[in-house]
């Protein structure tokens, strides 16, 4: 302490300061507060080519955004000027769809990731698509497989694989045992003169997602409570300004800079999470908001997503005191940006995309086997593909035999193959990345999921046979009996032998049944106990064996005897209805979540798509789909059929008002009420008399604040 603060503390005690002692010398001015910049960039999926034709709704009209180059130009931009610059992930930037980058152990993402500078991410779901060692060969740049076919190709520079710059974290994936993280909680970085800490956390509901099975067995736990022990231990270190990056989100209603009625688990959590914690960046739901929430002592922080793909970029500046490291709240300022085209895009990232581009246009035209005749594929009756993809399940898992269902499409099996020389490009999408898992069930369940390729007449859906099985299942169905009682026990053989019913097999099948059987119509599939994942998964397994097989045999058919014959009328819960044919009518609706999720899939007669109002931006309810008859009909009711995913509430309509139409233009209300959150179809009686064109459901109320529909049907009216 100088002569001069001495004097003036003994002053300040007596309550005797002069005004002039208060004026500070030139020597003693305070330090300027220290910035900091938070870059946010979460779900890039291995979305690297600027052809992709990605699109984010903007402040006037669609931009055209998206593509590694421009990423990196934006980036650049942002960062200029600012030496306390971070590039934070919230997940799920590898393991996605694109096949330039899916082909190559999604290296070419990884390689991109490091020219950007990736200082820190965090383990989300599809870190664990390929299990915990896949997601630490990315990080150390080890090889599984056969090297240069499945891992460690050359990147862009000519050098192997090295795996990331950067580290993932997670404080909330623990060991079960020892109840300690199997990733670093959190990392450290200097901040001018002082010090911010980075917390990660991993989707807690990732042993649950379809290409995750059981988390390696890790325990997944809540984001709150990992936060807050992650927190305190960062303050015991002396670390007092906090970041938080969760693969975890939520939605709302406005564009991507906006904050209008948010909704979703990161906004609950940043409710709760300590306020020790100045900033909590999201993802996983592909959506973008930008708002400020209070903390629990009522000072609020930021909470950002930034879409996905590539499409925004996420920006917090922070303000820290440069005596105690403290975050200035008042002084922080948050937005998102989107990644337009309007820069001239990144040469060096530029490079190394097109690398990469051209070299799965090179593999395409690998060879990699001869078929002696046409791999057949039909997703709704015994198909050779089909037979040869349930052979190799069986044999990579050593069950007792495999059911694998052919109508799920890209994720199980999507395609055929010609005779003759098979390239890679055209085996590539045949068996799909869906896990390879092994299951106990009982006989009874075995005899309960065939029957359950047939779906009852009140879901609005039809199914034919459709599972695949390997060549020691064979069975027989009848088409003259009822749903449900079609498949005679007796004429199920195992190895020859008549399936028992109170036997316990090893059954093999995807993941996607385990875990979302219901859904796709195989409720029986979740009754299982004693799950085992493969090492491999199917597409990997199916390009090996062809691959290793230069000379291929197509399998035969006949795995799969189908008696002919027309069952009996079947009323459904609801009694006699006189159903329009789907194919009589068109459907509209006032919003859609893209194509895949249009108006059209709630008409299709496939339980498996559906009509879901846009979640991003979300457009909250009341929403409604509207169904053109073509010609006005007398109506007896509205048959409603929701979403099917068991575990995934979302959409269902549980308040509704049905209103019908001669003109198109002219609506009035015919029935109103509530339905229940099941997955069981629902019906909405129409009052005696009415006639009209076009029937409206109207979903007033649903879950998450959505509208879905994955059959509708119309009842005709008894004639007179």
């Amino acid at each position: 302490m100088t002569r001069k603060s001495r004097i003036s503390s003994i002053l300040a005690a007596l309550g005797l300061v002069a005004a002039a002692v208060a004026v500070p010398s030139p020597t003693s001015a305070t330090p300027a507060p220290i910035p900091v910049q938070v870059l946010s960039l979460t779900d890039l999926h291995g979305y690297l080519s600027e052809t992709e034709n990605l699109t984010i709704a903007g402040p006037s009209g669609t931009q055209q955004v998206g593509g590694a180059g421009y990423l990196k130009a934006h980036l650049d931009k942002l960062r200029a000027g600012k030496p306390n610059s971070f590039l934070i992930g919230s997940g799920d930037q590898f393991s996605g769809w694109p096949d330039y980058t899916q082909a190559f152990a999604n290296e070419p993402t990884i390689e991109v990731l490091n020219a950007f500078g990736m200082d820190f991410d965090v383990a989300g779901n599809h870190e664990f698509d390929r299990e915990f060692p896949f997601l630490r060969r990315m990080t150390t740049g080890a090889c599984y497989g056969k090297p240069g076919f499945d891992s460690c190709f050359k990147d862009s520079t000519g050098r192997n694989f090295h795996g990331t710059d950067y580290a993932y974290h997670a404080a909330n994936i623990v060991n079960p045992k020892s109840k300690q993280p199997v990733l670093p909680p959190y990392w450290i970085a200097k901040a001018g003169t002082q010090r911010i800490g980075f917390i990660g956390l991993g989707f807690p509901g990732t042993p649950t997602e379809t290409l995750s099975i059981k988390g390696s067995g890790f325990e997944f736990q809540g984001v709150v409570d990992a936060a807050n022990r992650a927190a305190a231990e960062l303050k015991a270190q002396g670390v007092n300004a906090i970041v938080v990056s969760m693969h975890e989100g939520g939605q709302q209603g406005g564009l991507y800079n906006d904050c209008k009625n948010p909704t979703g688990p990161i906004f609950d959590a940043a409710r709760s999470m300590s306020p020790d914690i100045d900033v909590i960046l999201g993802g996983h739901w592909h959506t973008a908001f930008n708002c400020m929430i209070p903390d629990p002592n009522g000072v609020p922080r930021p909470v950002l997503e930034a879409s996905n793909h590539g499409r925004v970029l996420g920006e917090v500046n922070l303000s820290l005191d440069p005596a105690t490291g403290d975050v200035i709240r008042s002084a922080t300022t948050a937005a998102n940006h989107a990644v337009t085209k309007d820069l001239t895009p990144d040469p060096g990232v530029q490079k190394i995309v097109k690398y990469w581009m051209d070299k799965w246009t090179t593999r395409q035209q690998q060879p990699l086997t001869k078929l002696d005749r046409d791999l057949d594929f039909a997703p709704k009756a015994e198909s050779r593909t089909g037979n040869l993809v349930a052979d190799l399940y069986r044999h990579e898992a050593d069950g007792d035999f495999a059911l694998v269902p052919a109508d799920l499409g890209v994720d199980v099996i999507a395609a055929g193959l010609k005779a003759g020389t098979v390239t890679y490009g055209a085996a590539w999408p045949v068996a799909g990345i869906s896990p390879i898992t092994t299951l106990s069930m009982k006989g009874s369940t075995v005899k309960d999921v065939l029957e359950q390729q047939w779906i009852p007449p009140a879901y609005g859906c039809t199914r034919l046979s459709s599972l695949a099985t390997s060549d020691n299942f064979r069975y027989t169905y009848d088409l003259g009996k009822p749903v449900g009682n079609r498949v005679d026990p007796a004429k199920v053989l195992v190895n020859g032998r008549p399936l028992r019913l109170d036997k316990t097999y090893r059954v093999t099948t995807s993941a996607a049944m385990p875990l979302h059987g219901a859904q796709y119509g195989y409720p029986g599939f979740q009754q299982y106990t004693n799950l085992e994942r493969a090492p491999r998964m199917g597409q990997e397994v199916f390009l090996n064996y062809l691959r290793t097989h230069p000379l291929l045999k197509a399998p035969n058919l006949g795995r799969v005897t189908a008696i002919p014959g027309t069952p009996p009328p079947s009323d459904g819960p609801f009694g006699p209805l006189n159903l329009l044919p789907q194919n009589e009518m068109t459907a509209t609706a006032t919003s859609q979540g893209g194509a895949a999720y249009s108006a059209a899939a709630a008409i299709d007669g496939n339980c498996t798509t559906m009509w879901h109002s846009n979640w991003s931006p979300h457009a909250p309810l009341p929403q409604y789909i509207t169904l053109d008859l073509k010609t006005p009909r007398a109506i007896e009711a509205l048959v409603y059929t929701p979403r099917q995913d068991a575990d995934v509430p979302n959409g269902r309509i549980s308040s509704y008002d049905v209103q019908t139409s001669t003109d198109g233009s002219t609506f009035t209300s015919v029935a109103k009420g509530s339905w229940d959150g099941s997955v069981d179809a629902k019906i909405a009686r129409i009052p005696a008399g009415t006639t009209a064109r076009y029937v409206r459901l109207v979903g007033l109320a649903g879950g998450a604040d959505y509208a879905a529909a994955t059959e509708l049907n119309i009842a005709l009216a008894p004639a007179s």
